[in-house]
Formats: structure tokens, C-alpha cells, sequence
């Protein structure tokens, strides 16, 4: 038996903002809408993968605390060519950075973004 990727899903509390956010700065593309039970799905493609995004259903409880640590999906990574470009995009429109371009070994830099609703991502340079 073999397994591939094939998405990650996020609940949103306000999609509209979330997806926005992926496509202006990530150069994310809308797959498709779909309902499925009920629920609201739209499908994102960021970089060859696929990302789902819903509203919580109602009377649904959504728990937006990030801290402390949970289990679970911490972040998501996304990889470029120059970090240290891309970053200054993203600062200049005003993206929050919660960890700064570091230096993780001789060929990997990284940094970390605050996306919607609390989603964290990585941003990797590997060389």
C-alpha cells in the first residue's frame, strides 16, 4: 500500500480574509468550491499542494488559542529561492513576523509568520 499527500484543512473564522491572505502572499490559485455536509470548502494550490479552507459549522466550538503548545499540526512550511527577498515583501505589507530570519544551519535559513486565525508558518531558504 502506498500513501501520497494530498491536503491539510483549516477551519477559518473569516475564509474570505484567510484566502485572501494565501493568494496575495503566497501566489496561492482556487482549486474549487465545494460544499461537503453542510460545510463551506474552498481549495487552495500553494506551491504544488493543496489546502482546504472552511467556516466552523454552527454550534460548532473552535478552540483559537496558540499557546500554550498543543498537539497537533503546529505550522505549515513553505520554501523559496531567497528568504531574505521575500521576507521584505512580506514586511512591507505589513505581514507579522514572530520569528525573524535566523540561520538554522550552513544551508538552511528560516522564519516565521503569523498567519490568520492563528495559523504559523514556517518560511525556509535551503541551499
Amino acid at each position: 500500500m502506498s500513501w501520497q499527500y494530498d491536503h491539510v484543512h483549516f477551519k477559518c473564522s473569516d475564509p474570505d480574509k484567510t484566502l485572501k491572505f494565501f493568494l496575495e502572499h503566497f501566489g496561492a490559485k482556487e482549486v474549487k468550491r465545494l460544499e461537503v455536509n453542510g460545510m463551506s470548502i474552498v481549495t487552495l494550490d500553494v506551491g504544488g499542494h493543496w489546502y482546504n479552507f472552511s467556516p466552523r459549522r454552527p454550534g460548532e466550538p473552535v478552540d483559537a488559542k496558540r499557546e500554550p503548545a498543543r498537539y497537533g499540526v503546529d505550522h505549515i512550511a513553505l520554501k523559496t529561492r531567497d528568504l531574505a527577498a521575500e521576507a521584505a515583501k512580506l514586511k512591507a505589507r505589513g505581514v507579522t513576523f514572530t520569528q525573524d530570519v535566523a540561520q538554522a544551519n550552513p544551508t538552511t535559513k528560516y522564519a516565521f509568520i503569523a498567519g490568520p486565525d492563528g495559523i504559523s508558518i514556517e518560511l525556509l531558504q535551503r541551499d
